[in-house]
């Protein structure tokens, strides 16, 4: 017994000492966020404890290794949270609708790659967000997150719902330009669906992306564009999503402004939805801070798209304003209160972020009072 003891002990130990010669290291990182949140859509209204109103409820690890000469090796696994409930959130395995898997589970569903680094840049390859939405969480005045987000309008495709690749692209490869490109920075990503070559939809959930920008002291902008094909149906098509954004720090405040395009080529016509969004960040004292947001939807689909009452899908139009406060009580936890409201025109039915669905050409809003706290 004394000797196994005494091998597992030595094991160990090597582990250990083979681990510190390499430098690396494994980090666990989340955040939970939860809020009391009213909503409202048209008659109805709901009083709900929410999740994701100022940052992403996630749990995680990453780790990184010095292979020496320049080069590391890396790892991201990052799972996306539901803590009100105790539960996970769904994943999607081919990039298509038919692989969304693992509701109220763990999965590693918003982040889940392995990665080599140089000076070269940066190699990745599993599941990552997609370069468009790396412009929207850097550009919308509330990082994609709670009520007032811009993504109630910029994420929808043909209806009010995401496509797969809207956020997150499984089974990519991706390459980032190095840092030190004298504020140049950008990124290009493949992802497959992984369908049979003999099948019909065999290009389906396929996508080519991209993402370029410059950053130099105040000022900050970048393009993305991506596209995924699909099989066009009544509901989905070739799905093309491309966006431009732009912030400069003032001092005082910091300004913002996003600029999205997203098209589904169905059949019969083509589903096209202009969002624009400007916005800012206002230091009040040395903890608070107020943000603010507007966006405007624009519908442009094709004239033969009809919606159920026979009038033009086109007139589908839309406007959101939003007005939040963060106080930050450390580096860490953070109170916050976020109030919006959607005014939907013809029949439109857009709804803030976790709200009641409100009858077509109804408003929508939404009020939120929660904590974050990260670790």
């Amino acid at each position: 017994m004394k000797s196994k003891t005494a091998a597992t002990c030595g094991v160990t130990l090597a582990l250990l000492c083979s681990g510190a010669s390499a430098r690396s290291s494994v980090t666990i990182f989340g955040v939970m966020d939860l809020s009391v949140m009213h909503s409202k859509g048209g008659n109805a209204s709901a009083r709900t404890i929410s999740s994701s109103g100022l940052g992403a409820s996630q749990f995680g690890f990453r780790g990184t290794e010095d292979l020496g000469g320049g080069l590391s090796a890396g790892f991201w696994l990052e799972s996306g949270l539901n803590p009100d409930t105790g539960s996970g959130q769904l994943t999607n395995t081919n990039n298509q609708p038919n692989g969304f898997t693992g509701g109220g589970s763990l999965t590693f569903n918003r982040r889940s790659y392995v990665s080599l680094s140089g000076a070269f840049g940066q190699l990745r390859m599993g599941r990552d967000f997609v370069p468009t939405h790396y412009n929207i969480f850097e550009f919308d005045p509330f990082n994609a997150n709670g009520v007032a987000r811009a993504a109630a309008f910029t994420f929808s495709t043909v209806g009010t719902g995401n496509l797969p690749t809207t956020v997150v692209a499984s089974n990519s490869i991706s390459y980032w330009l190095p840092p030190d490109l004298g504020g140049l920075y950008g990124m290009a990503m493949l992802a497959r669906g992984e369908n049979a070559s003999n099948t019909g939809n065999a290009s389906d959930g396929n996508m080519v992306s991209g993402r370029l920008g410059w950053r130099s002291g105040p000022f900050d902008v970048a393009g993305a564009l991506g596209r995924t094909h699909y099989t066009s149906t009544a509901t989905l098509g070739d799905y093309t999503h491309g966006n431009l954004g732009a912030s400069w720090e003032a001092g005082f405040v910091r300004f913002f402004a996003l600029y999205n395009l997203a098209k589904v080529q169905i059949l019969g016509g083509d589903v096209r939805k202009h969002t624009s969004e400007i916005g800012a960040h206002i230091p009040l004292g040395q903890v608070g801070r107020l943000r603010l947001s507007y966006a405007r939807l624009n519908d442009r689909s094709s004239s033969v798209l009809r919606n159920a009452n026979g009038s033009q899908r086109s007139s589908n139009d839309a406007r959101l304003w939003g007005i939040g406060y963060v106080h930050n009580l450390s580096k860490r936890t953070a109170l916050y209160g976020t109030y919006a409201r959607i005014a939907n025109q013809g029949q439109a039915t857009y709804l803030v972020s976790g709200g009641v669905a409100p009858s077509p050409g109804r408003q929508s809003s939404g009020l939120e009072l929660g904590m974050r706290h990260a670790f």
